[in-house]
């Protein structure tokens, strides 16, 4: 790869040493004068045959304050019985005022038997002009402070959209701790709740459904069935029962008004769960099975007395 481009380095400065300025190639501009900071297009014309290679060689920048906008780009006009008409051209701009002649770019023409014929574009003159001033009317004045419009409806109302977003949003909390509060839905209505007895009973049923023990998931069964139950009684009897041990809770709802079978059947139960959960007691199929019919019928049982307290009452 080194040797090639060696090859080629070489093969252009012997070329341009030895080479004569065409004055029939000329490379032209699109126009021939531009303001300051103006573009203005290089454009070279020649033609080839199908399948020849072209190489051009341009340099990075050009002479005395011209400047190399957009680098060469080839395009083909048209191709007629395998000759091809060829335009480069180059994008170049001026920062300085004056006139410039534009140096000759060589371009390389490689035929399909190897031979290099080379072509020099002598270079045009381009004119950079100033923008005129007439010193005769020329006043120096002060800079303007920063112009300032009245604000419009249409950039206000993403704000006002946005306020009155954030003052219902703040609406909504406020109604929503208000409820919570006063155990209300959102518009002020009572919370219908569901009776405790009702709550356990949907409970209950829930847990047989999921046949915890039966995969054994035996802690599982037994905490969820002790957590309805402390429930329960928590809504029935009015009794602390969350976050206390099982001994103290059943001390408490002994003073209740319970059958002493009832007493005794949930007494058992929260025995065994508690064997099951803090000493891994393994419970036998027959005491599994009758966990449920256990906390139904205590259930149940206290429910009905409930109601028949009430109604002796009136």
């Amino acid at each position: 790869m080194k040797k090639g481009l060696l090859f080629i380095a070489i093969l252009l400065v012997s070329t341009v040493a030895s080479a004569q300025i065409d004055t029939t190639r000329v490379s032209r501009l699109s126009r021939d004068s531009i303001l300051i900071g103006d573009q203005i297009e290089l454009i070279m014309d020649l033609q080839t045959q199908e399948g020849d290679a072209l190489l051009f060689a341009v340099p990075h920048e050009l002479s005395g304050g011209v400047e190399i906008i957009e680098g060469l780009r080839v395009d083909t006009v048209s191709a007629k019985k395998g000759k091809l008409d060829i335009q480069a051209h180059m994008t170049l701009t001026s920062f300085d005022s004056g006139s410039y002649v534009l140096p000759p770019l060589l371009a390389l023409i490689q035929n399909s038997r190897g031979e290099v014929d080379s072509l020099i574009f002598r270079g045009p003159e381009l004119y950079v002009n100033t923008i005129p001033i007439d010193t005769a009317t020329y006043e120096i004045k002060d800079i303007k402070g920063q112009i300032r419009y009245p604000v419009t409806f249409k950039e206000l109302l993403p704000w006002l959209l946005l306020a009155l977003l954030l003052a219902a949003l703040i609406w909504l909390l406020v109604r929503f701790i208000k409820a919570r509060r006063n155990n209300t839905t959102l518009f002020g209505k009572p919370v219908q709740k569901d009776p405790a007895h009702i709550v356990a009973l949907r409970n209950l049923e829930k847990i047989r459904r999921q046949k915890l023990w039966q995969n054994n998931k035996q802690k599982q069964f037994y905490t969820a069935v002790t957590d309805t139950l402390r429930y329960y009684i928590s809504e029935r009897f009015g009794i602390m029962t969350m976050e206390r041990p099982s001994g103290e809770m059943l001390e408490d709802l002994k003073k209740q008004d319970v059958a002493a079978g009832d007493f005794e059947s949930i007494s058992n139960l929260f025995a065994r769960a508690d064997l099951v959960k803090f000493a891994k007691y393994e419970p036998t199929a027959e005491e599994n099975e009758d966990t449920i019919p256990a906390a139904v019928q205590f259930v149940n049982s206290t429910y009905v007395s409930q109601l028949e307290d009430d109604g002796g009452d009136e």
